[in-house]
C-alpha cells in the first residue's frame, strides 16, 4: 500500500513537472509558428499566384516557375553569387590561418588579449561597418581616393563601386584582412577541445609547422570547417545585404545577387508571387547544397 501511494506521489510530481514544461514551452513554440513558419508557409502558396500586394491574388500554378527559368536578369544573378561564392570560400583561409596562429601562442595573456581584440568587432553592427566602407569608397571624399591623392597617385582616382570592372572586387575587398570573429572563435575552439597529447607527441617527433598545419590541425577542424561552409554556402545563395547597401545591384547588373533580385521583384516591381517562386527556388537551392555538403564532406567526428 505504500508502495502504491509513493508510486502515485512520484507520478504526480512528473506529471506536475511535465506540465509546467510544457507552458514554458508553448508561447515559444507559438511565436515560433506565427512568425516563422506561417510565413514561410504563406510564401511558399504565393508563389503560385500572381500578387501586386493590393488586388485579390490570382492563382496561375506554375507560370512563376516558367518565367523564372525564362529570367535572363535572374540567371545573370545567379553568376554573380556563382563569383562571389567561389571567392569568398576562398576567403574562409585568413581566419583558419589566424586561429591557427593564435593557438600556437604559449602565453595565456598573450592569447587572451588577441581574442579580445578579434572579437571588439563583433560589437559593431554590420550596416554601420557597410556604411563606413561606403564611404571609403566614395569617389570624392572618400578614404582610398585621399590615400591615392596623398601618395601623388592621383591619377590612379577610380569610382571604386560606380566603376563595372572594379564593384565586385570592391565587395569582395570588404572586411579585408577577412577574419570574421565568429569564425576564428569556432576554429580556435575546435583546436583547444583537442587532447594535448597530440601536440606533445608532434613536436617530439619533429613535425615542422606546416607538416603539423596539414596533417594535424587542419584535419581536426574540419568539422568546423564545414559548419562554417555550410553558413557560406546559404548566406552566399541568399544574401544580398553587401549589394543592396553599397549598390544596389549596379553598376549596370554587375553586383546583382538572386536575393537582391527576389528584393526587387517584390518591393519595387511589385511581382510579390513572383518574388516568393524565387525565394523558393533559392531555398530549394540551399536545401540541396547543404545536404550535398553535409552528405560528401567528411570530419574527424563523421
Amino acid at each position: 500500500m505504500t508502495k502504491t501511494v509513493r508510486g502515485r506521489t512520484v507520478k504526480r510530481k512528473n506529471y506536475k513537472s511535465a506540465i509546467i514544461g510544457i507552458s514554458f514551452i508553448i508561447p515559444a513554440l507559438f511565436f515560433n509558428l506565427l512568425f516563422d513558419w506561417y510565413p514561410m508557409l504563406q510564401g511558399v502558396i504565393m508563389s503560385f499566384y500572381r500578387w501586386d500586394g493590393f488586388r485579390t491574388p490570382r492563382f496561375i500554378g506554375v507560370d512563376n516557375f516558367i518565367k523564372l527559368i525564362g529570367d535572363q536578369y535572374f540567371w545573370v544573378s545567379m553568376e554573380n553569387m556563382l563569383f562571389f561564392f567561389t571567392f569568398n570560400v576562398i576567403l574562409m583561409l585568413p581566419a583558419i590561418i589566424t586561429s591557427v596562429v593564435l593557438f600556437r601562442i604559449r602565453s595565456k595573456k598573450t592569447q587572451y588579449l588577441y581574442r579580445v581584440l578579434f572579437c571588439i568587432p563583433m560589437v559593431v553592427q554590420f550596416i554601420v561597418v557597410l556604411l563606413i566602407w561606403q564611404f571609403m569608397y566614395n569617389p570624392q571624399y572618400g578614404f582610398f581616393n585621399q590615400l591615392l591623392e596623398i601618395l601623388g597617385l592621383g591619377d590612379f582616382k577610380q569610382t571604386w563601386l560606380g566603376d563595372e570592372n572594379l564593384a565586385r572586387w570592391c565587395i569582395l575587398f570588404i572586411n579585408f584582412p577577412w577574419v570574421q570573429s565568429n569564425a576564428l572563435l569556432i576554429y580556435l575552439g575546435g583546436l583547444q577541445s583537442v587532447d594535448g597529447s597530440i601536440w606533445e607527441a608532434a613536436d617530439l617527433d619533429g613535425v615542422n609547422p606546416l607538416q603539423k598545419f596539414l596533417y594535424l590541425e587542419f584535419p581536426l577542424i574540419r568539422g568546423q570547417f564545414k559548419l562554417n561552409l555550410i553558413g557560406a554556402f546559404t548566406g552566399g545563395i541568399t544574401g544580398y545585404t553587401l549589394q543592396l547597401i553599397l549598390t544596389g545591384g549596379g553598376p549596370g547588373f554587375e553586383t546583382l545577387v538572386p536575393g537582391l533580385h527576389m528584393y526587387k521583384q517584390a518591393f519595387e516591381g511589385k511581382y510579390y508571387g513572383y518574388a516568393a517562386a524565387i525565394a523558393l527556388a533559392l531555398f530549394a537551392l540551399s536545401a540541396v547544397v547543404t545536404f550535398l555538403s553535409m552528405r560528401f564532406l567528411k570530419s574527424e567526428e563523421d
